[in-house]
């Protein structure tokens, strides 16, 4: 009898054995068809595109949030290649804040080996962990991150240094969002490329629906020194590497501006930091208040891009360095 007993356990667990095995293989081969055809498929994220462009060396890498999109879809990399033979790769992603734009830089030392970073200032983008930390736990850019053994070490860093949960870490290794799509991160009303043609009609409900979604836990220079912290570690990083930096504060129409919270003190603090570093940091929040530059409350439309390449960018970008 106790023999009788013993067989049914050990079959048991063999059954037990084979069933998570099959699985085990099952899901290995439906995360590699993911990888393939979800992680690696296009060059719509920083990730997806610094991996598109591995081995090939650029001058300029643009790093920020939505506001550095329409230099992507105004095609100011290939004009400023055209003018001065300098080659540029716009890396920016939405609500992406100073903690993810670091990871990003991270990876694109390894892959395009930049010359110089532009870096886009936003206020916003430091004074909420949703910016920071968040965007990196966050399964729509996870589903677009390739899975690379340098980019898992990058992320394991982002787990000890910069309070990213694990949780992101154990997604991106097991292709869990690949495999099961997230909910759509929220943006805002962005509609990105398929606006940047349009001009826009100021609104006050727009831009104080606008406001609220961008300061989701309001603005103070206490809660910005965390990710004031994380950026002057990467400003440090990038310049022990002999990268420059050169920060830029895009325009932005007068009654968005007038809107704001007031960041007088957090813009101090980032110059007080940038200066420190040798870091020029170019103000142009203030150059465009003709909101047909716009193609909504805050973002360069083309007739805007157009002006800022010739007006600002160009003569900037091809200066020489000091």
């Amino acid at each position: 009898m106790e023999r009788d007993d013993t067989s049914r356990d050990r079959l048991t667990w063999r059954g037990v054995i084979l069933f998570v095995a099959i699985f085990l293989l099952l899901y290995a081969a439906l995360a590699v068809v993911a990888e393939r055809h979800v992680g690696r498929a296009g060059q719509e994220s920083a990730f997806q595109k610094l991996l598109a462009n591995r081995g090939r060396q650029v001058d300029w890498i643009v790093l920020g949030a939505s506001h550095a999109l329409p230099l992507a879809y105004g095609d100011v990399p290939a004009r400023l290649e055209r003018r001065t033979g300098q080659s540029m790769l716009v890396l920016a992603d939405v609500g992406a804040g100073p903690v993810y734009s670091a990871f990003v830089a991270r990876q694109a030392v390894r892959d395009v080996r930049p010359a110089s970073v532009l870096y886009i200032v936003d206020p916003f983008a430091f004074q909420a962990r949703d910016w920071n930390a968040g965007r990196v736990e966050d399964r729509t850019l996870l589903r677009r991150t390739p899975l690379r053994a340098i980019t898992a070490r990058l992320m394991a860093g982002m787990v000890l240094r910069e309070g990213v949960a694990p949780s992101a870490l154990a997604d991106y290794l097991t292709a869990f969002s690949k495999l099961n799509p997230p909910r759509r991160f929220e943006t805002g009303g962005w509609e990105g490329a398929a606006a940047f043609d349009r001009r826009a009609r100021p609104s006050r409900h727009a831009v104080q629906s606008r406001i609220e979604y961008l300061y989701p836990e309001g603005a103070g220079i206490a809660q910005a020194r965390p990710a004031l912290a994380s950026f002057t570690r990467f400003v440090d990083a990038m310049q022990a590497r002999g990268i420059r930096v050169v920060a830029l504060r895009l325009p932005l129409p007068a009654h968005f501006r007038e809107a704001l919270p007031d960041t007088a003190a957090f813009q101090a603090e980032l110059r007080r930091r940038l200066d420190a570093r040798g870091v020029p940091f170019h103000d142009l929040s203030a150059a465009f208040d003709d909101p047909a530059l716009f193609f909504d409350t805050d973002h360069l439309n083309r007739e805007g891009v157009d002006r800022l390449f010739e007006a600002h960018l160009l003569p900037l970008l091809a200066a020489p360095v000091r």
